[in-house]
């Protein structure tokens, strides 16, 4: 149901194509609780996240992923959680991998290619410009303002694929309401993400 979901919002985006074809080398079959999810403060906002308008089949991802809540297990950056890049920004965001390689935080499913997961980031909270060396695509379930290197901050709506490079720096900021948005990653799966400069943002 998720995957086949994605796929339908993927299949007219060509810069997402790699991804999707990614995408369909997992094996919903292989699937088991990832264990335990930390209470974190984000999942406050769980249910609000995936209640956000959007087509069909954004819909139709956010329904399966509510689905999957028992099973999933949120963790967070570690480095973020060193250093926070502002007083409030730890409390209002966390991530669950649906599928990703056995190196990295438990996933429902293991998958040495890839990183597929969600993201959670509460009401008015700002996700400073950061990096990775993996090529990435978003693709997210409510709206949110988007910046991708110096270019301006654009909303983009609920189902609307977004596609960062490797080692692009990109920046989310949510408004009034929260946010959950599904990540691949493809490529260096084993290099966490860091802040692109070390300066204290909005909250």
């Amino acid at each position: 149901m998720l995957l086949a979901s994605l796929a339908a919002l993927l299949e007219d985006a060509p810069a997402a194509a790699p991804f999707a074809a990614a995408l369909e080398t997992i094996d919903p079959a292989l699937a088991r609780a990832a264990g335990l999810s930390r209470p974190l403060p984000v999942l406050e906002w769980w249910d609000e996240c995936l209640a956000q308008p959007g087509p069909p089949a954004a819909r139709a991802l956010a329904g399966a992923l509510l689905d999957l809540r028992p099973m999933l297990a949120f963790t967070q950056n570690p480095g973020y959680v060193a250093s926070p890049p502002s007083p409030t920004f730890i409390a209002r965001y966390g991530y669950a991998v649906l599928a990703g390689p056995a190196s990295g935080p438990p996933a429902l499913v293991e998958h040495a290619d890839l990183a597929f997961g969600v993201l959670l980031l509460g009401p008015e909270t700002t996700y400073p410009p950061h990096l990775h060396p993996a090529a990435e695509l978003y693709l997210p379930l409510g709206p949110a303002d988007w910046r991708v290197q110096d270019g301006p901050l654009r909303e983009r709506p609920a189902g609307a694929p977004i596609v960062h490079a490797p080692n692009e720096p990109h920046e989310t900021r949510t408004r009034r309401v929260p946010l959950a948005a599904l990540y691949v990653w493809l490529g260096a799966l084993d290099i966490d993400a860091r802040f692109a400069v070390p300066a204290v943002t909005p909250p």
